[in-house]
């Protein structure tokens, strides 16, 4: 979709995604303390050591899409990928209620106890329109314990309210639940909205293997409730169909 001058620059965005290179902090309580409540609804107790996963950070990478692979147009840029060794990252977020700071960064807590792999991609001829990928490796209850996390929160949350660290003060938006195509063994799909971006989450687990894909729009202010529908994005769903195509082939 073109975008016109009401969006911001493509540097606002990291305001929007930073809590997603960190952990979230939840109130006076870390992503660990989270995980744990909202995994027992699951039937799952939280754990302190590394999630065991049959993947190693090179597949996982060697999953992701290439260029070449990605449909529309987009390029893949800062690919990474981490074994569970990686240290966890320092809190850069908060978030109230505390139940929904995993539908807030739903693989914060595995980049540091699971192996994943990362990539950024964007159209050049469309700067703003912004996507991210993560494929996260579980054992395969624990991958059905996070879907389970999820969408016990989906169900529970609605308004938030969320500070980064090094901001003005809090900020608020809503989630909302989306349909979500019929992907892999689950699929959720949800919408996190507020006065000045729009998120958009589609997670789809294949046994033990987790890919998040999930599209940044940052907006301006003054625009009227019809432009700012206009400028919404719709899902890409070739691109998150061939990037869930390339894991099944590759790792399933």
């Amino acid at each position: 979709m073109k975008r016109s001058a009401y969006v911001i620059g493509a540097a606002l965005l990291a305001l929007v995604a930073c809590s997603a290179e960190g952990k979230t902090e939840t109130g006076t309580k870390t992503e660990e303390s989270t995980e744990e409540s909202t995994s027992a609804k699951a039937g799952k107790q939280d754990r302190a050591v590394p999630l065991s996963s049959p993947y190693t950070a090179k597949q996982l990478k060697a999953a992701l899409l290439t260029t070449a692979e990605t449909p529309s147009g987009f390029e893949v840029s800062h690919t990474t990928a981490a074994g569970p060794s990686s240290p966890p990252a320092e809190a850069s977020e908060t978030v109230r209620p505390t139940e929904c700071a995993v539908l807030r960064n739903p693989h914060t807590k595995a980049q540091a106890e699971a192996v994943n792999a990362r990539a950024q991609l964007h159209r050049p001829s469309e700067g703003l329109d912004l996507h991210r990928m993560a494929l996260v490796g579980w054992s395969e209850t624990d991958a059905k314990a996070r879907m389970a996390a999820l969408r016990s929160a989906l169900e529970t949350c609605g308004a938030i309210e969320f500070e980064n660290v090094g901001s003005k003060g809090p900020r608020q938006a809503v989630f909302r639940a989306e349909k979500a195509p019929a992907l892999g063994d689950e699929t959720l799909r949800y919408s996190l909205n507020s006065a000045s971006f729009y998120q958009n989450f589609t997670v789809v687990r294949v046994q033990g293997l987790i890919t998040i894909v999930t599209a940044d729009t940052v907006f301006g202010p003054g625009l009227t409730a019809e432009r700012r529908e206009e400028l919404t994005p719709e899902p890409e769903e070739e691109l998150v169909r061939a990037q869930v195509a390339k894991v099944e082939r590759n790792l399933r």
